[in-house]
């Protein structure tokens, strides 16, 4: 399948339909289940075979030869959509399962897309969080795309007044902040202090206490708002979309079809761009010198302007870089076209990366903007300048060398000390990374990370296959919703503070992280801890508010707003917990640790948590029941098995390439937290019988278990993370099968690099359309890649078969086991 045309949405926020509805209010308390039959020494019903166990990590343990496989949790998949309100009956409901399908109410809390907790009840102490052993954090996706259903976030202007704060802590005015004495004083929700209600903003009470417009103001009814910054929020001018794309026309780069790749991309993704006259592009290309383009429309052709000095780098000129694309669309495109043609022949080798930052940085430094860079190889000249670390690597990964870590970390802090300049100016940098090498990720990512942006990475880049997946990640990049030269703080109700901010952002106070851009795609995780007790039935307030400019050049304050019951109850923790959001945490946490300790470390530690967190239950809030049953709370009962697939990722495997685990890791810095469980548990969908399956059928099967049982070898499956989509082909699939979706008669005519087309018949349409509605669903345009048993491209299909047994690594019934024991031992 070519790349799509500029005109048709390759991919993008998932197409709906509304099949039934659902309540998000509390549930009554639920039973806790245990898994009958985990006995001491068995695991299974009555008469099955004792198992030979040894407590220790990494101990072979034998599978028993009978269980009954619905004694084991799995992930359930939710049929209907779910009508969610977000507060009923003045109380907060439980949010649905982030990977579900809603509509969302905002009856008072903001969607749970935007903001959620790790608890859905807050603990009143320190002390009650600590031996819960769960984290306390929320995950922040300020622009997550709504549902096409749900009403959109109102637009509130206060005129030269500007929004109602709190005048102790800045808050801003919320659905929580209670108005007093008739409506002269209002009562701030997080700091408890009472400020006088400006003239202009009085309003009666009515008899529930509310005033008497409440309901006509979005910002005392709903959870979300945004507010029209005012002069005081102004440092300059709001700045322009400003776009500046470096490509990489070096030998490597040139011959690979890269360069060629990255031109048609941008020419195809400029429809896209933010329509407007303060929408403005630049383009430089660069190998051991750095090549300026002025684009002005009166020359015949864009004018070249040649920087050597990738040293001490410049701009050769501060107008005529940067022009409306109005103005200079025509010469852009041409430019584009003739951009491979002019750089043939080119043998330079060398590539200056980080000399091209510096100059595109100061090109566009008196704007800020996003500098969108396409790099084929290992930065080896200028500023910046790396080399390669991948071989001494690989021995000592394999090895498990104790210092293997430190190849995951960036080499020194030159990119870092420039990123800050970058951040510090409001610009934000996207790498694209179409290489066939090792090119340093842990240092080149650090850009990136600091501004806003991401990596995205085509290992091995192909110019067959990886073209329309570098114009898709491109065309969703400068389209999907965003916003520039951000600013963003979190606060909450008195008895908690922040502790701390993971993401992609750079933070030069304790109070507020800077986004040079954010967008929907990007999740902030912030975490707390208490410094005083909360009130036992009263609420704790959270407030997350980002100041941004619009593309459009509109500055903006979206506030959002979550409020959660406290509790002193222990089991209530359990109860209304969120597992997706915990293991988002958990996730992040791992990821943050790999460059600084040993995996066996991580993988200790993220095990350990599992088993802490369910032992504190099985302590605390279990019934009294035989110390042979392994209990788990219900809202966490999928934990272990998710803990295992984590244990198992990409990231914490001692196999793979440095390049690979560094790139997952800055993947997960700023995933969100419906693609944090796929990313290491992902779904396994069977598309050779997609035709058997009924028209009214969901339009993708329902995913099947992830063990090797349900890998058939006469079969054709998709496993799919988000990010790639794995086709496994097995070796006794029915010729016509292949003919179908393939076009081939044989395994051995299946292409090496895959392009997956669509012929004239049924099954090819099926097949492409449910990869479609994954890539809409994912607003993720997954590298497709062919995997065959036999071969190394199967057994990396395999590694993701979580609840298999590999070399060294528990099977799922095994790590059950293994939590069970620990949790026995720690319980003695």
């Amino acid at each position: 399948m070519g790349p799509p045309r500029a005109n048709a949405p390759a991919y993008g926020p998932p197409s709906w339909q509304t099949q039934g509805a659902g309540s998000g209010a509390m549930q009554p308390p639920m039973a806790m289940p245990g898994i009958p039959g985990m006995q001491p020494n068995t695991l299974g019903p009555p008469g099955t075979p004792a198992i030979p166990y040894s407590p220790h990590a990494g101990t072979q343990v034998s599978t028993p030869s009978k269980i009954d496989p619905t004694q084991i949790p799995r992930p359930m998949t939710e049929a209907s959509v779910i009508i969610y309100d977000t507060r009923q009956g003045g109380q907060a409901t439980i949010p649905p399962a982030a990977s579900s399908e809603f509509i969302v109410k905002d009856t008072g809390n903001c969607s749970p897309r935007l903001m959620r907790c790790t608890v859905n009840q807050i603990p009143c102490t320190g002390d009650v969080l600590t031996t819960s052993a769960m984290p306390l954090a929320l995950m922040v996706q300020p622009f997550a795309l709504p549902h096409p259903s749900e009403e959109p976030i109102q637009l509130v202007d206060f005129g030269e007044m500007g929004p109602i704060r709190c005048s102790r802590c800045k808050a801003y005015i919320n659905p929580f902040m209670r108005f007093v004495d008739q409506g002269r004083h209002f009562i701030c929700n997080l700091c408890g202090f009472r400020n006088d209600t400006p003239r202009d903003y009085m309003c009666n009470l009515g008899p529930d206490g509310r005033r008497r417009d409440a309901d006509d103001r979005p910002e005392l009814c709903r959870g979300t708002v945004e507010f029209v910054a005012t002069k005081e929020f102004l440092v300059r001018d709001p700045m322009p979309a400003v776009y500046f794309f470096l490509i990489d026309v070096s030998m490597n780069a040139i011959q690979t079809g890269a360069t060629a790749a990255a031109c048609s991309a941008i020419a195809q993704a400029i429809s896209d761009l933010p329509e407007g006259p303060r929408t403005m592009v630049g383009i430089a290309t660069f190998d051991s010198a750095i090549h300026f383009y002025s684009l002005k429309r009166a020359q015949q052709q864009p004018l070249m302007l040649i920087v050597p000095d990738v040293q001490d780098v410049y701009t050769p000129l501060q107008t005529d870089l940067i022009l409306p694309v109005s103005e200079c669309r025509e010469n852009l495109e041409q430019l584009l076209e003739s951009i491979p043609n002019m750089f043939e022949n080119n043998r330079v080798a060398d590539s200056a990366f980080g000399a091209a930052m510096k100059a595109g940085f100061l090109a566009i430094k008196s704007t800020g903007g996003k500098l969108l860079v396409f790099q084929s190889v290992l930065p080896s000249l200028g500023v910046g300048s790396l080399s390669a670390r991948e071989a001494e690597g690989r021995s000592n990964v394999t090895t498990g060398d104790k210092e293997a870590h430190k190849l995951l970390q960036p080499v020194d802090n030159t990119l870092k000390t420039m990123a800050l300049e970058f951040a510090e100016y409001q610009v934000c940098v996207d790498v694209f990374l179409t290489t066939q090498s090792y090119v340093d990720i842990a240092s080149i990512s650090v850009v990136p990370q600091t501004t806003g942006g991401r990596v995205y990475y085509y290992y091995p880049f192909s110019a067959l296959s990886d073209p329309a997946k570098l114009f898709n990640d491109l065309r969703w990049n400068i389209s999907r919703p965003q916003g520039f030269e951000a600013v963003m703080r979190v606060r909450c109700s008195q008895g908690l503070q922040v502790q701390d901010y993971f993401g992609n952002f750079c933070k030069r106070v304790p109070t507020d992280i800077d986004l040079p851009a954010i967008d929907s795609d990007k999740t902030v995780m912030v975490t707390f801890k208490h410094d005083d007790k909360l009130q036992e039935n009263a609420e704790c307030g959270f407030q997350c508010a980002l100041l941004y400019t619009t593309v459009y050049g509109q500055r903006r304050i979206r506030v959002i707003n979550l409020s959660l019951s406290c509790t002193s109850l222990l089991s209530n923790l359990f109860r209304y917990a969120d597992l997706e959001t915990q293991f988002a945490c958990f996730l992040k946490q791992a990821a943050n640790g790999i460059p600084t300790s040993p995996l066996p470390r991580i993988r200790d530690e993220a095990t350990n948590t599992c088993i802490n967190i369910l032992q504190s239950y099985r302590k605390h809030c279990a019934s009294v029941t035989s110390s042979g049953q392994l209990i788990l709370p219900e809202a966490l009962k999928l934990l272990p098995l998710y803990t295992l697939a984590l244990v198992k990722s990409v990231g914490l495997r001692t196999d793979g390439r440095l390049d690979e685990r560094s790139y997952w890791m800055s993947i997960v810095s700023s995933i969100s937290v419906v693609l944090a469980v796929p990313l290491v548990f992902p779904r396994l969908i069977p598309i050779h019988d997609l035709t058997s399956r009924a028209d009214d059928d969901t339009l993708i099967p329902s995913s099947l278990m992830l063990n090797s049982e349900n890998v058939q070898e006469d079969g054709v499956y998709l496993l799919e993370n988000g990010e790639d989509g794995l086709i496994y082909v097995g070796n006794m699939v029915n010729p016509a099968t292949l003919e179908q979706i393939f076009g081939v008669s044989s395994l051995a005519a299946l292409p090496v690099q895959l392009v997956l087309e669509q012929f004239d018949n049924e099954l090819s349409r099926k097949v492409n359309e449910v990869v479609n509605e994954i890539r809409r669903q994912r607003c993720s345009y997954l590298r497709l890649r062919l995997c065959r048993r036999g071969e190394p491209s199967g057994d990396f299909f395999r590694s993701f078969l979580i609840e298999d047994k590999a070399p060294g690594v528990f099977s799922y019934v095994e790590f059950l086991v293994h939590v069970h024991r620990q949790i026995q031992s720690k319980m003695m």
